[in-house]
């Protein structure tokens, strides 16, 4: 989907200045899908910009125009970078004589980590609901080349000595890290993004290298950016980074609070204790934090192996990588796994079996919405068949205090305390729902022929036959639920503003 077409879809599905209720300003043709999401099939020949002011009958603020020109280079980069790796793996399928890309995967067991972070490569688009998904303001033209996720070559990440103990730590030490070990690192370390390093940490803080009591070193630890951008995961090596990146990608900046890197390994550890008997779903463990008390931009986040959180043989696979199209048949991965498996309408079915019942239920019995959408969900596979759900970087759950079955230190202002029980059961239907489950099943239903109404009737059934208070049935299966208004969001940064889409689980008298 090109930039104009997710302008016109996101002010379609926010119903922006009552788009759905009136003559369309612009004239275009398009699918409409579940919760109101288009798929556009024809519109004119528009910039991102133009349509969004013929929507609004008046300029874009200034802000939000460059968000747009940024993301619109962020689109090109990557469509040109991707169509590359997309070759390599297509020729790569070839000489292995696999039929798919599912195929060529499964002998790729051993790598998750570098496994998930190539597939996460494929989709291009990013976040597919989000306008803005390519946006990276602050980065010039040679940084999208060095620091964007299609990069060929690895990112040096900085080490930075804490001879003084300067910095506040949670968790373990970053020195017993599997992308550092080896490593001849005498005091306690924090990794750094390079570009963080140059533009943000150095201008900032001199006073702190002037004095000693931060001190860059020599090495460096070789990683790959993620989808996440300021995520990186290791080359050659297990593992991942989470790194303050100061720069605005789709609606914020990517610095990461003091109050994030502190609660981290803590609360993945008792999310980890909770779900410990479930087999089927497991949480990517952040194990340690560090940061500069009272600055955002020295912040870093150690998060373990994929590997150390899939069953043994399975191969990870990011949840945004089923919906993309394969190098190999060109159609969407997840319609390969379908068609491995002997239908989509089977395999969709015990993809909804293993993602649904453990999200909603820790939301209604924990307290706990976890941002479930396709970034931070991987599906641990063997050969065709989804076995785990892997849930990683909490840094968006939404946690109600009074429900939850464990104790930690939670600020009041903190950004992930939820109001209340309704903001956890909003949070886990905008994500799981609308954002994963929507995506993929749009995807079968494309290359497949899945009957998508039929499945959300199926799912309705799923969610009906679940044992939730009622409430938060209700709330799942109700006419109409709230979702992010992302484009209506960035017209008016730093407020949080939802609109209301037709639900498709909701049961209509016949």
């Amino acid at each position: 989907m090109n930039l104009t077409s997710k302008i016109l879809a996101a002010a379609w599905r926010e119903n922006l200045n009552g788009l759905r209720e009136r003559p369309r300003p612009i004239p275009f043709t398009a699918h409409e899908g579940p919760f109101n999401q288009l798929t556009v099939t024809s519109a004119p020949e528009l910039t991102p910009l133009e349509a969004l002011e013929a929507i609004l009958g008046s300029p874009a603020p200034a802000h939000l125009a460059a968000e747009l020109a940024s993301a619109e280079t962020g689109h090109a980069i990557a469509a040109a970078r991707g169509a590359e790796r997309r070759r390599h793996l297509a020729a790569l399928a070839d000489r292995a004589g696999a039929s798919s890309l599912a195929a060529l995967l499964a002998g790729c067991a051993k790598d998750a980590d570098g496994t998930a972070r190539l597939l996460e490569t494929l989709a291009t688009d990013g976040h597919q609901l989000h306008p803005c998904a390519r946006t990276r303001l602050g980065w010039g033209p040679s940084d999208f080349a060095r620091f964007d996720v299609e990069t060929p070559r690895p990112v040096p990440v900085r080490l930075l000595a804490d001879p003084t103990g300067l910095l506040a730590r949670s968790g373990g030490d970053f020195r017993d890290h599997a992308m550092l070990a080896g490593l001849d690192l005498p005091d306690p370390v924090v990794p750094v993004h390079p570009w963080q390093l140059e533009h943000r940490i150095l201008p900032a803080h001199r006073d702190l290298f002037a004095t000693g009591r931060l001190r860059l070193l020599d090495q460096t630890v070789l990683a790959w950016p993620t989808a996440a951008v300021r995520t990186v995961c290791g080359a050659g090596r297990p593992g991942h980074l989470k790194l303050a990146l100061g720069i605005h990608i789709t609606s914020t900046r990517r610095d990461i609070s003091p109050a994030t890197a502190r609660l981290a390994p803590a609360l993945t550890g008792a999310l980890a204790r909770l779900v410990g008997a479930d087999e089927r779903h497991a949480i990517a463990a952040d194990q340690a934090g560090a940061w500069l008390p009272g600055s955002r931009d020295l912040t870093a986040i150690a998060r373990a192996p994929l590997a150390e959180a899939a069953p043994p043989g399975t191969v990870v696979v990011p949840a945004s990588a089923l919906c993309t199209a394969s190098p190999v048949t060109g159609a969407s991965l997840a319609a390969e796994y379908a068609h491995w498996a002997g239908g989509a309408e089977a395999w969709i079915r015990s993809y909804a079996s293993l993602v649904v019942p453990p999200v909603l239920r820790l939301a209604s019995e924990a307290g706990i919405g976890l941002e479930a959408h396709l970034q931070n969900s991987l599906i641990a596979f063997a050969g065709p068949e989804p076995v785990r759900l892997i849930t990683r970087d909490l840094g968006g759950v939404r946690l109600h205090p009074p429900a939850l079955p464990f104790a930690i230190d939670l600020p009041p202002d903190s950004p992930v305390r939820a109001a209340g029980h309704g903001e956890v059961i909003a949070k886990v239907a905008y994500t799981l729902f609308q954002n994963q489950l929507a995506a993929i099943v749009q995807a079968l239903a494309r290359d497949c022929g899945l009957d998508a109404a039929r499945f959300w009737a199926d799912l309705a059934d799923l969610v009906a036959g679940l044992d939730l208070p009622p409430g938060d049935r209700d709330r799942y299966l109700a006419e109409r639920m709230p979702t992010k208004a992302l484009l209506t969001m960035r017209l008016h940064p730093g407020t949080e503003v939802e609109a209301w889409v037709d639900n498709p689980l909701h049961r209509r008298a016949p």
